[in-house]
């Protein structure tokens, strides 16, 4: 580690990634945004690369889970409400609140679990344990994380309407919204705010990252998905290592 590193730990190292600090120290948000950061995306992505080693398996199966879970609960709130319907074809009532049931489920489901995702993938850019239970072990805020999801979806709408630019900002400004509301606690305007002034700070930087990504992923996807056993885990330890280099990462309680 250099002079200028260890004179100032929130200095950027020459590689352009932040480094895990080594005294345990971590800078409160406020800190990490006064503090700037920069990163390669050629470096961000060798590093997730390298770093998907032991990922996959917890990743894929927590998708896996995740779908067989939803896709069950489904099945049953439809059949439940379905059979109202047989019973009274007239009424129309029984399938809306049936539809609104499979959204609210939907909703307070996939937060959660999208938070706990990011978790692992940030838990993993730390050096930090990671299990399993990590991704559904969020459920405890569930509230604030759809607070912050529909506030950010109804947001980026808003900004899509004003011309699109304004709604393509904040899709990509808001990337760090919920694991900011689990890692940090933060609320869900606060999650907002502090992941929009850390990504403007080099915010075509980070648009060029998310759409390499994306494009990655669409590719990977073409040969029957079998791409996808390594893409999705390179996406989401991509989204740790940026999420570190910006705030670090607390320690494990």
């Amino acid at each position: 580690m250099s002079d200028t590193l260890a004179q100032n730990p929130y200095a950027s190292p020459s590689s352009n990634l932040q480094e895990i600090p080594a005294n345990g120290q971590v800078p409160t948000v406020e800190e990490a945004l006064r503090r700037g950061y920069d990163f390669s995306i050629g470096d961000l992505l060798s590093e997730a690369w390298q770093r998907t080693k032991g990922t996959k398996g917890i990743i894929l199966g927590g998708f896996i889970i995740f779908y067989v879970v939803m896709f069950v609960a489904m099945t049953v709130v439809g059949f439940v409400f379905g059979l109202v319907g047989m019973m009274n074809p007239d009424s129309l009532g029984a399938m809306i609140v049936g539809q609104l049931v499979v959204t609210i489920i939907a909703t307070a489901a996939t937060y959660p679990f999208l938070a706990g995702i990011n978790m692992v993938g940030i838990r993993r850019a730390a050096d930090q344990p990671v299990t399993f239970n990590e991704i559904f072990s969020h459920f405890g805020r569930t509230v604030p994380l759809i607070v912050a999801g529909l506030l950010m979806l109804l947001l980026i709408y808003v900004g899509m309407f004003l011309l699109i630019i304004p709604g393509i900002y904040l899709s990509v400004a808001y990337m760090l919204a919920l694991p900011l509301v689990v890692e940090r606690g933060l609320s869900p305007w606060q999650a907002l705010e502090a992941s929009r002034k850390a990504i403007s700070q080099h915010w075509f930087k980070c648009f060029g990252l998310f759409l390499l990504l994306g494009l990655i992923l669409s590719l990977s996807a073409i040969p029957l998905g079998i791409g996808l056993i390594w893409t999705i885990p390179l996406f989401v330890v991509s989204i740790g290592v940026l999420y570190r280099t910006i705030f670090g990462v607390l320690p494990v309680k």
